[in-house]
């Protein structure tokens, strides 16, 4: 009865064992497979955060960028509402020197009128 006894005593510290080793195997296999996944999530997270940091240059150079065209575009519009006031000034001297050309030819005729008259009178006596 002693040797059945140690017999399943043996038995039951053999599956004891083996239960052991299958629990150990388990939890470093999924240990390993945590590490594993971990490390692919950091990998990620590092390229993320790497696409990140380049967008948010990008998006600073597109400020800069804009702040940049906005300002060229004032300068341009200011130029050309300048551009706008002398063309509207030099228009209204052409105008001006228009009724001017106009008058002087008017009186010019009216004084060669006047002196055709005159030599016209001369000629008549």
């Amino acid at each position: 009865m002693k040797i059945n006894s140690n017999l399943k005593i043996c038995n039951l510290l053999g599956k004891c064992t083996i239960l052991l080793f299958i629990f150990f195997l388990y939890t470093s296999v999924s240990s390993y497979a945590k590490a594993e996944n971990i490390e692919s999530l950091q990998k990620n997270a590092s390229i993320t955060y790497e696409k990140m940091m380049k967008a948010k240059q990008d998006a600073d150079t597109s400020t800069k960028d804009l702040a940049f065209a906005e300002k060229k575009l004032t300068t341009a519009k200011q130029k050309l509402a300048e551009a706008e006031r002398v063309t509207e000034s030099a228009r209204k001297k052409l105008e001006q020197a228009k009724i001017s050309m106009e008058q002087a030819v008017n009186q010019w005729k009216q004084a060669s009128d006047a002196l055709a008259n005159e030599w016209g009178k001369t000629e008549v006596k």
